[in-house]
């Protein structure tokens, strides 16, 4: 039933949305729609129904949670999910990147096959070796976070649910099953959102409630894609000459993941070790209300240029549109953040009270991860070159965002936090628009 309703609702989206994006994409490039692009804007469309709805879902568990909870509990769900964000990294090692990239370069069902159980085997071989590590050296882990074991248990449970849920929804993608991924995006917010309603109706009301309602939400979709859909491709065999390949990709790709989540999660960790878990949480609230605005966008838009771009053999093309539809996001993104942020913090209450240089920091951060992204996304689908280019210019946003952390936090805060984000990623797209190659030799990254 709950399907049949999602699908309703899906068919007008679908609609609505061909027109709205066929009408913008003609006004914008000058120049009719051909067959290839009018798969890019259905795919954007189912992508963007799943992403959207279930962004409602997410943004309504989070509202009534940090609600009911206040900044204290709130900040001690953001703690453990930031801490889970590192954690999970050793268990996956990239390889789920990896396995898109190839599951879309190359369309036959045997190397797919391949391709999907070499990935599969390794990650549980990984999460094996990552909580052996864990426990060995728990000690030492709760003194780096600053957290006790109780904590740290939780966001190891919270990684391996992560684990399940990125694998299954990026094998998804790299089949170009994005109807699948939609449908699946949107049952997990719903999920998620249930699951959190019936804790508070048998008044199990903690932070704990936010982190049990993700475990399920996580591991029911994960089960479910695994045993659904793709229950045919996975054989837990390994592939050597693919684990070769895999291999050769997840390196580079992990730098990428390393750095991704050192910016998305280590202002967390470092406001609790600099100020206290209720700074944490107001910080959590301001994310909550400001990067969701354009990264819905973001999100829908890499979802589907990923698996385009990589089965593209000449990308120019691709590529100056993506230059194009810049000047749009700054735009259209700071004031369109900074409206949505108001908004969403007038929700919360006044636990949660309005900074405005705070929301203008946060918009503009937001906008500026956005686009570096959407770039990020498309040097990515290029092989190893393009891997190479985005690795490096992570790398040094992670690097420069943890030093701006620990100068500017102890000195302004808050503002310093999100502060150190913006400045980060101007400097990484600085240095990637810079970059020669991305306007000499833009279409070969193999």
């Amino acid at each position: 039933m709950i399907v049949s309703f999602i699908e309703k609702i899906k068919d007008v989206f679908f609609r609505t949305s061909m027109r709205i994006l066929s009408l913008f994409y003609e006004k914008l490039f000058h120049e009719g729609i051909d067959e290839e692009v009018e798969n890019f804007i259905k795919n954007l469309s189912y992508v963007g129904f799943g992403i959207i709805l279930s962004t409602i879902f997410v943004f309504l568990f989070n509202f009534v949670a940090g609600r009911l909870l206040g900044p204290i509990g709130y900040g001690n769900f953001t703690l453990v999910q930031s801490i889970a964000m590192f954690l999970y990294i050793p268990m996956i090692l990239g390889f789920n990147t990896a396995m898109m990239k190839y599951c879309a370069e190359y369309r036959d069902s045997d190397s797919q096959n391949k391709i999907i159980s070499t990935t599969y085997s390794i990650v549980i071989l990984l999460i094996i070796i990552s909580l052996m590590i864990y426990f060995i050296f728990s000690n030492q882990l709760m003194i780096l976070f600053s957290v006790d074991y109780e904590i740290l248990c939780l966001s190891i449970i919270f990684a391996i649910f992560y684990v399940l849920y990125t694998l299954t929804t990026s094998t998804l993608i790299g089949l170009h099953h994005l109807k699948g991924y939609s449908l699946f995006q949107s049952i997990y917010g719903f999920l998620l959102f249930l699951t959190f309603l019936v804790f508070i109706c048998i008044h199990f009301t903690s932070y704990k409630a936010m982190i049990y309602a993700n475990y399920l939400a996580y591991g029911i979709i994960g089960c479910a894609i695994a045993i659904l859909i793709l229950k045919k491709h996975i054989t837990l065999r390994i592939s050597p000459p693919w684990l070769s390949s895999l291999w050769k990709f997840s390196n580079l790709a992990i730098i990428c993941t390393i750095s991704f989540n050192i910016y998305t999660n280590i202002d967390c960790i470092l406001i609790n070790y600099y100020m206290d878990v209720q700074s944490v949480g107001i910080y959590g609230v301001y994310y909550m209300a400001s990067f969701p605005t354009v990264m819905i966008f973001t999100s829908v838009f890499t979802t589907v240029l990923f698996p385009t771009a990589s089965k593209l053999q000449d990308k120019k093309s691709l590529y100056m549109k993506l230059k194009k539809i810049t000047p749009y996001l700054f735009v259209l993104g700071i004031p369109g953040v900074l409206i949505g942020e108001f908004l969403i913090l007038k929700l919360f209450g006044p636990a949660y009270p309005i900074d405005v240089p705070l929301m203008i920091i946060f918009a503009v951060a937001a906008v500026l991860t956005s686009l570096y992204q959407i770039f990020g996304c498309f040097f990515t689908s290029n092989s190893l070159k393009g891997i190479k280019l985005i690795s490096t210019s992570s790398l040094i946003i992670a690097l420069m965002n943890i030093i701006l952390n620990i100068i500017l936090i102890p000195i302004i805060g808050l503002d310093g936090a999100i502060g150190a984000t913006a400045i980060s990623f101007a400097i990484g797209l600085f240095l990637l628009c810079r970059n020669p190659n991305l306007k000499t030799d833009c279409t070969d990254y193999r």
